[in-house]
């Protein structure tokens, strides 16, 4: 009786369920968990004071206070899952849920070794300062493997890296020759289907080849980065989708977005015009989507949507209906604060 109990908690509830006493807690073993609740949470920091992360629950619409070490804080695509800056350049990766918190190899080296670096002119090679992680991605969830690997762009640039776990070292990439430029803002970075995935500003999907260490180039896509919108990277039901949110010009709040599916065999890509049951969830640094069916209700969220922060006005939450195009506002974010969607997971 109380694993079935257990198994129809929301997220929040089974963990309050599991702490109650020894019985329950065998009861609220994770395996039995049903993954009902893993619908989105909002995560939300004040950037002027941000040793407090919030996570707000859409379900339950309870606010979850969290103590979060760092001066910066970013989700990971991988569910459960943060990136965090603490100190000059030292960075972990944090599941705030279990309080398991893994230090990543120190990136002071990382210059030292890149290749790139030596190829650089002068005045690009002053412009890297110090590393910093731009983005990141993870081959798997270290909750649920002991085997991971973690690739990172970093200092802003189109320089790579990864890391295995059980090991403290970065290995640097190469990159491919044939780019249209070597300092290109990485705008994505997601592992699917058992490769690393890049996107650069320059609208060029890039590939990791293990072998060479060096990413490859797939494809170029057919819209503009900045005057055309901005893309998303998101892994979505076995496909990889680049999710475009449209503004008029260079800036301006969103008008439309669009989707297209990436095949990396062929070097195509495909507009879409419904998700189905899904919806993704689009963040500045990572991406994720969800299947939403009629038992989710959850509040304001609903299936074949896509949801996003428009930078371009005032930070609003907002919703796209790829049945009908309809723009919707989710909430209104307040000032100073820095919001994105987080998918909680053990």
């Amino acid at each position: 009786m109380l694993e079935l109990v257990a198994c129809r908690l929301a997220i929040e509830d089974f963990l309050a369920f599991e702490g109650v006493c020894t019985s329950w807690r065998s009861a609220a073993a994770k395996e039995t968990y049903k993954k009902k609740s893993e619908a989105p949470w909002l995560m939300s920091y004040d950037y002027e004071y941000n040793q407090i992360t919030e996570f707000s629950s859409p379900s339950t619409g309870r606010i979850y206070p969290m103590r979060v070490p760092g001066s910066d804080v970013q989700t990971l695509s991988v569910p459960g899952w943060l990136l965090v800056l603490q100190g000059d350049g030292e960075y972990r990766i944090l599941n705030p849920l279990s309080r398991v918190s893994i230090e990543l190899p120190a990136l002071e080296k990382l210059h030292h070794e890149s290749r790139l670096i030596e190829e650089l002119d002068r005045p690009d090679r002053a412009r890297c300062g110090p590393p910093r992680i731009n983005m990141i991605a993870l081959s798997s969830s270290p909750s649920l493997s002991r085997s991971y690997v973690v690739m990172i762009s970093y200092t802003g640039s189109s320089m790579f890296a990864f890391h295995r776990s059980g090991e403290d070292v970065w290995t640097v990439v190469s990159l491919a020759t044939d780019l249209q430029r070597l300092m290109a803002r990485i705008l994505g970075l997601v592992y699917y289907n058992g490769l690393f995935v890049a996107l650069n500003a320059d609208c060029e999907i890039m590939t990791l080849n293990w072998r060479n260490r060096r990413m490859e180039w797939r494809l170029d896509l057919g819209l503009i980065y900045y005057s055309d919108g901005d893309p998303h990277l998101v892994e979505c039901s076995g496909s990889l989708l680049v999710a475009w949110v449209m503004s008029p010009g260079y800036c301006g709040p969103a008008e439309d977005i669009r989707v297209f599916e990436v095949d990396l065999e062929k070097g195509t890509e495909e507009e879409v015009q419904s998700l189905g049951n899904m919806s993704l969830f689009l963040n500045g640094t990572s991406s994720f989507s969800v299947e939403l069916n009629p038992e989710s209700c959850l509040p304001g969220i609903k299936p074949n949507h896509v949801y996003f922060l428009d930078y371009d006005d005032d930070d609003q939450m907002k919703s796209y209906s790829m049945e009908d195009g309809e723009l919707e506002t989710y909430f209104d974010a307040p000032a100073n604060h820095i919001y994105e969607w987080f998918q909680p997971h053990f």
